[in-house]
């Protein structure tokens, strides 16, 4: 018996919603008219602050788009999205969070500074940030291979057990999938969860699924 997290609306169009409301991004913000620095500053704290939105929703859209195990429900009725490591993502995961829901169960955002502090089964989602050491990255796959975690990563080398991994392409931020991994997880993805993706081929360059 799978508990279900189906899709309502397409990813694209969840993404042009929650974008919306997210942390707003404000160029005068960062951006000072009175010096060249200041202004190459405040540009890339704006891409910055776009980019985090943009992986937040997208760690929102795999939970809504997937099918767990029923072994992975939580007696508190949670739909929990872990992060791992120092991260912008923060600000625009807790304000999803706080005014979303993913099949009608309200979204726990549960931030770790160490990997050490994670136990297997803590959440349904587990985004391993870019700063995390790769040793602890690698030590944290291995404590969970057992789990039906969805591991989220943003790494070069796509560690073994990894399900998604966040890559950059031009100014944008992708993702690629490991459907094998999903499978041996026994994660059902949705099609059109994949549709937006590429498909994570090991030692090789990622394609289209």
């Amino acid at each position: 018996m799978r508990r279900r997290f189906t899709m309502g609306r397409c990813l694209v169009g969840a993404l042009a919603v929650l974008l919306a409301s997210a942390i707003p991004v404000h160029s005068q913000d960062y951006v000072s008219a009175n010096t060249t620095a200041a202004r190459s500053q405040g540009s890339s704290a704006v891409q910055t602050a776009k980019e985090s939105n943009i992986k937040a929703v997208y760690l929102y859209s795999f939970g809504r788009f997937t099918t767990w195990p029923s072994k992975l429900t939580q007696p508190s009725d949670r739909f929990t999205i872990g992060v791992v490591g120092s991260t912008d993502v923060r600000a625009s995961l807790n304000k999803i969070a706080s005014k979303r829901k993913i099949q009608d169960i309200p979204i726990e955002v549960k931030f770790y500074e160490s990997a050490s502090d994670i136990a297997v089964d803590d959440c349904q989602i587990l985004y391993i940030t870019g700063m995390v050491l790769p040793q602890d990255t690698a030590a944290l796959i291995t404590k969970l291979s057992g789990s039906p975690t969805l591991i989220v990563t943003e790494t070069f080398d796509r560690p073994q057990g990894t399900v998604v991994n966040f890559t950059h392409e031009g100014n944008g931020i992708q993702f690629e999938i490991d459907l094998d991994e999903a499978k041996r997880k026994q994660l059902a993805l949705d099609a059109r969860l994949l549709r937006q993706g590429k498909r994570m081929i090991r030692n090789h360059s990622p394609q289209g699924l």
